[in-house]
């Protein structure tokens, strides 16, 4: 029905109502139920009730229309987010395919390149041959790299991961080497690195190949954001609660809330001048993350512009084999 109509029906039931019930306080004695009481009923209820009436019909249309505008944002809302799935697994499944289809060349290239580098099987009798190769190998290597940890974050985001590779290994033993294999770089760039609890005898049981590339993606990711003279520091405790905890903290530039989101956005970097004068994917806090994830800690990362910034790794209790007292020394460059 339109709204006049309803108006009119409502307004004819609520002077009905209003004269009936001065009808009966008159036929009970409480007032004098005479023809100026039922005219000043019927108006005054007209008067009062028609607007409050209208006014509702209002509300509640534009409530029904809003509750249907609500139901098809929803529909479309579900929608996008099944169409936005479908595209990142296809996305994943594309990734992992073209990661594998380029590392077949590029090994080629770079066994090759080493090859010539190397000159096994001859001189080459030209210094800038020499420079070539060497640039091709180191090219390719960086290159490789760059595809296996892309074909990494590939397979965890498509479910593809497995904890198969899983075994029990002395965590010592892994931060030792993830230490030795980033020092170069903070020697180069005149950062003192200070590593403290390598020699834990802590057992976990995890995929050690994750696990160390984890501790240098963030390791080396400190480094890299940390001036001449600035201080990277890894430490590392089993907590009463079972957890074991890696903090690696450095005295760099520091990221704001916003930055540290885009930072752990895969391919994402935050927009600062130390971050523009180098290069890299942003691949490496978003893979650390996805693979304590998949081992079922977290990474968490708390930073402030020109204060630095501390990642820390929790590895859960189902991961800890045994947690002797640790022999804590520390090594410094």
């Amino acid at each position: 029905m339109s709204i006049f109509v309803t108006t009119a029906l409502l307004t004819g039931v609520a002077v009905v109502i209003a004269v009936s019930l001065n009808w009966v306080l008159g036929q009970i004695g409480l007032l004098e139920f005479t023809w100026r009481i039922f005219t000043a009923a019927t108006v005054v209820t007209i008067l009062t009730g028609a607007p409050i009436i209208v006014y509702s019909q209002f509300i509640i249309r534009e409530i029904k229309s809003s509750r249907r505008m609500l139901r098809k944002m929803t529909e479309r809302l579900a929608w996008a987010f099944h169409n936005a799935e479908r595209a990142n697994e296809a996305k994943s499944h594309f990734l992992a395919n073209m990661s594998h289809e380029l590392r077949t060349p590029l090994n080629a290239i770079i066994g090759f390149s080493d090859i010539m580098r190397n000159e096994r099987f001859g001189p080459l009798n030209n210094d800038r041959y020499r420079d070539y190769a060497r640039d091709v190998n180191e090219s390719g290597i960086h290159l490789l790299g760059i595809i296996n940890e892309i074909l990494d974050l590939a397979k965890i985001e498509a479910g593809h991961a497995t904890m198969e590779s899983e075994t029990e290994f002395e965590v010592g033993a892994v931060i030792g080497s993830a230490e030795r294999m980033v020092r170069p770089m903070a020697e180069a760039r005149g950062v003192r690195l200070v590593v403290d609890a390598n020699n834990c005898e802590l057992r976990i049981r995890a995929v050690e190949r994750m696990v160390r590339q984890v501790l240098i993606n963030v390791l080396s990711n400190a480094v890299k954001f940390t001036e001449a003279d600035g201080l990277v520091t890894l430490s590392a405790e089993y907590r009463p609660h079972g957890n074991f905890v890696i903090s690696i903290a450095d005295t760099g530039i520091g990221m704001s809330p916003d930055e540290v989101k885009v930072a752990l956005t895969p391919f994402g970097q935050a927009d600062n001048t130390l971050t523009r004068q180098h290069v890299g994917t942003g691949l490496g806090l978003p893979l650390a993350k996805a693979m304590m994830e998949l081992h079922g800690g977290r990474l968490m990362v708390r930073s402030e512009r020109g204060a630095g910034t501390a990642v820390v790794l929790i590895f859960p209790n189902a991961c800890v084999i045994d947690a002797p007292s640790p022999v804590r020394t520390a090594r410094a460059s």
